[in-house]
């Protein structure tokens, strides 16, 4: 009740920085380009270089806390020791009007969810798994280093024309501070655990397999295992996914069963609709 009514005068509260602002001296507002739970995000113009960088600010109500301040940080600081094309590059931190900021790489393309809903995209058993192949990628980086991304959503990944790209390190979190506590989150994405990410995994791929679902009308709705026809081999890998079998406890299992899947299909390889 106290966070909710906190959120919510926050919110009623702050203000977005105004189109063509000047950050710092530096980096100029060209779009706001939405908010999430840590930071609003800006498409800025870095008037020193003439590049467009995207600039993240802490908002209001994570900045009173000792908790936001140190999640902000922790982003921050994982984005910098990042070294993987799959990853928004960090530039830069500071602070303006008492706010930290970062910026990091713009990436021009769209996430899954734009392709989806507004550009049509349709795609196959095949096409889905093997996207879901290439994020795993990213997914294994992070957990290689004992980071777990805990939002994996197709807002947060974004086809770039040629490849796929991660974004958002907001709620990551390292398994190393851990200290095996039982994380107390309801969601099981935002647990702190590898399985977090691979049940985001799971709802993402389903996303992308029912865009190739003609809803029927006045039908009683079904289970996602009822209503798409896709190989038994494939309902098995989402199971273990989304956690209704014994879940999967690495990425190198998961990527097993999709290339011996992909390989029943016809093969993984990049998706360029």
């Amino acid at each position: 009740m106290y966070k909710r009514l906190i959120l919510g005068l926050s919110s009623f509260i702050e203000k977005q920085f105004s189109k063509e602002e000047i950050i710092s001296g530096r980096y100029k507002v060209m779009e706001h380009l939405g908010m999430g739970s840590y930071g609003h995000s800006y498409l800025v113009l870095d008037l020193s270089s003439q590049d467009y960088k995207v600039l993240k600010a802490l908002r209001l109500h994570k900045r009173i806390t000792r908790t936001g301040l140190r999640g902000f940080e922790f982003e921050k600081e994982l984005l910098r020791s990042i070294n993987h094309p799959g990853f928004p590059h960090y530039f830069e931190g500071g602070t303006y009007r008492h706010i930290p900021y970062f910026t990091m790489e713009y990436i021009e393309g769209k996430n899954y969810e734009q392709l989806i809903f507004s550009e049509g995209w349709k795609l196959t058993e095949r096409e889905a798994f093997s996207i879901g192949y290439e994020l795993l990628e990213m997914i294994g980086y992070l957990h290689e280093r004992n980071i777990v991304h805990r939002d994996i959503r197709i807002p947060n990944v974004i086809f770039d024309g040629s490849a796929i790209k991660l974004i958002d390190l907001g709620l990551a979190r390292s398994l190393d501070n851990v200290g095996g506590k039982k994380s107390k989150e309801s969601n099981p994405r935002k647990e702190l655990n590898f399985q977090a990410d691979f049940y985001g995994l799971g709802h993402f791929l389903l996303f992308l397999i029912y865009s190739n679902f003609s809803f029927p009308e006045n039908k009683k709705e079904k289970s996602w295992e009822e209503e798409l026809d896709i190989t038994e081999h494939a309902k098995h890998i989402l199971r273990k996914l989304l956690m209704l079998e014994t879940p999967y406890d690495n990425c190198v299992q998961v990527k097993k069963d999709i290339q011996n899947l992909m390989n029943d299909l016809g093969g993984i390889n990049n998706v360029t609709l």
